[in-house]
């Protein structure tokens, strides 16, 4: 039996299949696929190209890029703006929303656990989903593996920007060590992203224990010890190149939105259990803040007590940080 919501997502597909056939472009019953711009524009400088795009649903399309970063194929799902298909030579503002650790779901989570998908479908942005792996910890590691900043922040921006119309207008926001990702992005690159949100994110992680709850999560993934930054003590320094709260001069000008709750069940959970994850994010976020403010930065800070580590939070809390990045996106909220 169709439900409503089974019956809105057919006709979203009907309505794509149209306006894919009114622009002269090969489509197939459902999904639909074919080259809405990356196929044939959207490569980088080192050679990164997209190789597929498949249509998920109207507006949610996946590809599939060829990286050198990566040394492989990675996956990036796009919610396409309200007007892509009607307005071809108009550049779109860009929102990167960044998954968390070890979760299976990867690129596909934000649609999957959150109603991004129908909270944007109206909205005349370019949201772009890229994978982290289950810990890749938006970093280039030490080691020989992913390359992840070096994809997400040159390969796959050059690409979003050539191949899918997305301007140099750019906001990042993620959740759990998605939120450490945007923060970091946000503070390496200055100037990059007009805004930044993080939703439960660990943004010191040189704060007392917090080496400690990374490289547990990086064991969680299979990968080794110390192979990410190294060794907090021996490599510090490397360390600290990549932690939010030491590189706060790279984050003025930046639009700032943080949030945490403190690991205690709330009104948003189904049972009443203790989520330590949260306690430790809620450390490192308030210790950021010390930081940030004595630093002379003045980032809206949403500590909501009683919550976990879990998605309905991060939808909420998302949502509440909407007004500010549609605003650094030059967008209506």
């Amino acid at each position: 039996m169709l439900t409503e919501e089974d019956d809105v997502s057919r006709l979203r597909v009907l309505l794509l299949v149209a306006v894919l056939v009114a622009a002269g472009l090969t489509v197939s019953a459902a999904p639909a696929s074919a080259d809405v711009g990356g196929l044939s524009n959207g490569v980088a400088d080192d050679g990164a190209r997209v190789i597929s795009e498949t249509f998920v649903e109207w507006q949610k399309l996946d590809i599939v890029i060829d990286s050198p970063a990566m040394k492989g194929q990675t996956p990036v799902r796009l919610l396409l703006p309200k007007d892509y298909f009607t307005q071809p030579d108009r550049k779109w503002p860009t929102l990167y929303l960044l998954h968390g650790c070890c979760e299976p779901a990867d690129y596909r989570s934000w649609t999957q656990f959150t109603d991004v998908y129908d909270f944007m479908y109206d909205r005349n942005v370019l949201v772009v989903m890229p994978s982290d792996g289950l810990a890749g910890y938006y970093s280039d590691p030490r080691g020989s593996g992913p390359k992840y900043e070096t994809y997400h922040i040159t390969e796959l921006q050059q690409i979003i920007e050539r191949g899918y119309r997305g301007s140099s207008t750019r906001a990042i926001a993620g959740l759990s060590v998605g939120g450490f990702g945007a923060f970091s992005y946000a503070a390496r690159h200055p100037g990059r992203f007009a805004a930044a949100a993080s939703y439960s994110g660990l943004l010191d992680t040189l704060t007392p224990g917090a080496p400690t709850a990374i490289e547990w999560m990086r064991r969680q993934a299979n990968e080794s010890l110390f192979s990410l930054w190294g060794d907090p003590i021996l490599n510090r320094s490397t360390w600290a190149a990549h932690n939010p709260a030491s590189n706060l001069s790279g984050l003025r000008g930046t639009r700032l939105y943080l949030s945490c709750g403190d690991g205690r069940a709330a009104d948003l959970d189904q049972n009443d259990d203790f989520v330590w994850q949260e306690t430790a994010a809620l450390l490192t976020t308030q210790s950021f803040v010390a930081k940030a403010r004595a630093a002379g930065l003045s980032p809206t800070v949403r500590f909501y007590g009683r919550g976990t580590h879990t998605w309905p939070y991060w939808q909420r809390e998302f949502k509440n940080s909407w007004p500010m990045l549609a605003s650094a996106l030059g967008v209506p909220a």
